[in-house]
């Protein structure tokens, strides 16, 4: 049977943490070492701006989400807004770039799992999570609000830690030398200048990305108008406190060159601050980050299927709603898929990361483009014929809706100048040309 609504389960506490849960992943833990290979120290001005960018985002979704609750969320406004093509091309880069970055996040807690249990090879681990996936959606709404709040919580926790252990080690005597007093004999704060911020500006945005990802559980909030604004705006000031101040302590406790991608840099760190059990510990802390992000990336991906197959532009299959009250075949397809990306990422690990995570980047960003685009339509539609519905505005509107407009053109268009951010916007658009012909396709039936 075809169910035209989904179960309101979550509360605000569950709202914040699974924000958290979708933004503070692997992405980060691992992703902040090739961002800081790319700027430097100052791959905190590319955190900084990237938070910027987020927070006047979700604050434009949080207007919507409030006086508008839906599954689809901002694919669903877009289409409103900006007609049935933008929302369709909208909805499909969301969902390529929220299961590209999980898949990278299933290669990490796979190669952790790998190293504890090196008898299994590293797909039966993606296989795993996959139907663990599955399992924790199945349980229903409330479940997986459950098990994100204390998934989130560790990561949170976590990072909370290694700050007071890195400003410990930086205030000793000789802390300050070895840290930002050592910037000098590596280039300096900013060794590749104004091209390294812009380069690091892809992965910071898969960093956050995520943070949007509340707007798709409007539908499930018991209080969307109260807890969506709230909940969607806290979680964002947090993560940028976390990750600004976090960073800040990785590049003055860790010599900045000296992070990679193949370890997370937070592990290294650790293990120079605390020594082996510290940085075990972290790895742990790490997996709980994956499997949390990869939770949230299944759950935002399976709502926008469902609500576009809603729409009619997939088969009804993936509209049906299980006996949990949750879209149970579009679940199973987005983890089918996610298992399949990180096959992908398994079988081609050079080619893999780093590029795919920059192109997860761009689809984030594109979406969050095209939620700023919307805004200002809706609120008319809204002013017009259910002004009542506005019960939280943006403030400064319309000062913040451009300045969002402004920086991530800006961002987009800085990439050109830059080779791998040509390669991503390449295949960016290769994406968005072949969303394009499968709508146009669709719509002439």
């Amino acid at each position: 049977m075809l169910v035209q609504a989904l179960k309101r389960d979550l509360l605000a506490r569950h709202l914040t943490m699974m924000s958290l849960g979708a933004v503070i992943g692997a992405g980060y833990l691992l992703g902040a070492g090739a961002a800081i290979n790319a700027a430097g120290p100052a791959v905190i001005i590319s955190y900084a701006l990237g938070g910027l960018v987020t927070l006047l985002v979700v604050a434009l979704l949080a207007e919507m989400a409030a006086a508008m609750p839906a599954a689809g969320s901002f694919q669903f406004y877009v289409s409103l807004s900006l007609g049935g093509w933008a929302g369709f091309v909208t909805g499909c880069t969301y969902w390529l770039a929220f299961l590209l970055g999980p898949a990278t996040e299933a290669i990490v807690a796979g190669e952790i799992l790998h190293t504890w249990f090196p008898v299994l090879p590293n797909w039966t681990f993606y296989l795993l999570i996959a139907a663990l996936v599955i399992a924790v959606n199945a349980a229903g709404v409330l479940f997986f609000g459950e098990a994100e709040f204390w998934l989130s919580m560790i990561k949170a926790l976590a990072l909370v830690a290694f700050i007071l252990a890195g400003l410990a080690a930086l205030f000793s005597p000789a802390g300050w030398q070895t840290g930002p007093g050592s910037y000098a004999a590596s280039g300096g704060f900013a060794p590749a200048g104004l091209g390294g911020i812009l380069g690091a500006m892809m992965m910071v945005i898969f960093a956050y990305g995520g943070a949007e990802a509340i707007g798709m559980a409007s539908e499930e909030s018991k209080r969307p108008d109260r807890d969506i604004p709230k909940s969607l705006i806290g979680s964002v000031l947090i993560i940028i406190v976390l990750y600004m101040v976090s960073t800040a302590v990785l590049v003055s406790v860790l010599p900045w060159n000296q992070a990679g991608i193949s370890s997370s840099p937070y592990t290294d760190a650790f293990r120079s601050l605390l020594g082996p059990a510290a940085a075990l510990a972290m790895n742990f802390v790490v997996l709980t980050a994956a499997l949390s992000t990869i939770g949230m990336g299944v759950y935002a991906t399976s709502r926008v299927l469902f609500s576009m197959a809603r729409e009619g532009y997939f088969p009804k299959a993936l509209a049906r709603v299980g006996k949990a009250g949750t879209p149970a075949n579009a679940t199973a397809l987005c983890c089918l898929v996610l298992f399949l990306g990180a096959m992908v990422f398994y079988l081609y690990p050079d080619f893999a990361y780093l590029w795919l995570a920059s192109l997860s980047g761009f689809g984030f960003l594109f979406s969050w483009l095209m939620i700023a685009l919307s805004q200002p339509g809706l609120r008319r539609m809204l002013q017009e014929n259910s002004p009542e519905k506005l019960a939280w505005k943006v403030p400064f509107f319309p000062h913040i809706q451009r300045l969002a407009v402004i920086l991530m053109a800006a961002i987009l268009a800085a990439q050109i100048f830059l080779p791998s951010g040509r390669t991503v916007l390449l295949a960016g658009g290769a994406w968005l040309i072949l969303a394009s012909l499968y709508y146009f396709a669709i719509s002439k039936r």
